[in-house]
């Protein structure tokens, strides 16, 4: 019966888009922004979206405090331009890996487990344009988390912190201007945003694969702890037992590139530079959205899947 009523809605799409492919536009469209009220209709994405300034305001209070112990001179040290790339460092790793994990297994691993999805493969929609179109709404709504992330930070900055005409950043071995640090800012969260596609990319997969919200939950947990763990474990045994690994090996975890990877890609010293960092922990970063999307794709679109 299943079988047949795809059958049926998938000839009723063939006869309206007539045999052409002009209609597939339109029906992305309308998936797409079908998708984007669905993630709005989350309460967490409402809650987070009110609880940026309150998380920006805690940031603050925090290298408020910090900068009584830190020198001027230190890249430790926050200033009203250095703040909004401070408050993503400090943000990163926790808030907005969690934020994802819990959006894509309320809708991969929920809608699905719930029949919803069923319900919206009878509107004639291809699982194959379902998992795009959830994949992308995912991203655009991070990608305005982040826009207004990066601009509450700014306001903030110039609210609690004193102006400085020079900044002194990590992995650097010259201060820059503010002018230098507008483009290093917006750098910065470009490639925060980048290592955050790359982390969904493997929720995405734990999404389609668990049996039921909380697995998914607890797995995405999981990869996450052992991110962590891994720079550490690493280290140990590379010291312990005098293994001499290239210590660029520590970046294959994704939260260690978004803990220090990232200022590391953007440093100015000469030395750190011919290690060639970005191109390295880009591939790492492009391994993990191919293998990851990929696998997500072939069993979000398994034909027995929806059966």
């Amino acid at each position: 019966m299943a079988r047949d009523t795809r059958r049926m809605a998938a000839n009723g799409r063939h006869q309206q888009l007539g045999g052409s492919f002009c209609g597939d536009d339109d029906l992305m469209i309308a998936l797409l922004h079908s998708e984007w009220e669905r993630l709005w209709k989350r309460k967490i994405a409402w809650l987070f979206l009110i609880a940026i300034p309150l998380i920006i305001l805690a940031t603050a209070k925090y290298y408020i405090g910090h900068n009584l112990a830190i020198p001027s001179g230190s890249p430790e040290h926050t200033t009203a331009e250095n703040f909004p790339v401070m408050a993503m460092i400090e943000q990163l790793i926790v808030v907005f890996n969690v934020v994802a994990l819990v959006l894509l297994t309320l809708s991969f691993t929920e809608e699905y487990r719930s029949g919803q999805l069923r319900l919206i493969m009878l509107r004639a929609y291809s699982s194959r344009q379902l998992f795009w179109a959830k994949c992308l709404a995912f991203a655009l709504m991070m990608a305005l988390f982040f826009l207004i992330y990066l601009l509450v930070a700014v306001a903030a900055g110039y609210m609690f912190f004193e102006s400085s005409s020079r900044q002194v950043l990590f992995y650097y071995d010259r201060s820059i201007s503010n002018g230098e640090m507008i483009l290093y800012t917006l750098r910065y969260y470009g490639m925060a945003y980048a290592t955050i596609v790359g982390m969904a990319s493997v929720f995405i997969g734990i999404g389609v694969a668990a049996r039921s919200s909380t697995a998914a939950i607890g797995l995405g947990m999981g990869v996450l702890l052992c991110s962590l763990a891994f720079p550490l474990l690493f280290e140990m045994a590379n010291r312990v037992l005098g293994l001499g690994l290239p210590h660029m090996l520590r970046y294959l975890s994704l939260t260690e590139i978004q803990f220090s990877g990232i200022a590391v890609m953007m440093s100015g010293a000469k030395a750190i530079k011919a290690m060639h960092p970005g191109g390295w922990m880009a591939c790492i970063l492009s391994s993990y959205i191919a293998v990851f999307t990929a696998a997500a794709h072939l069993i979000f679109t398994k034909s027995d899947r929806w059966i």
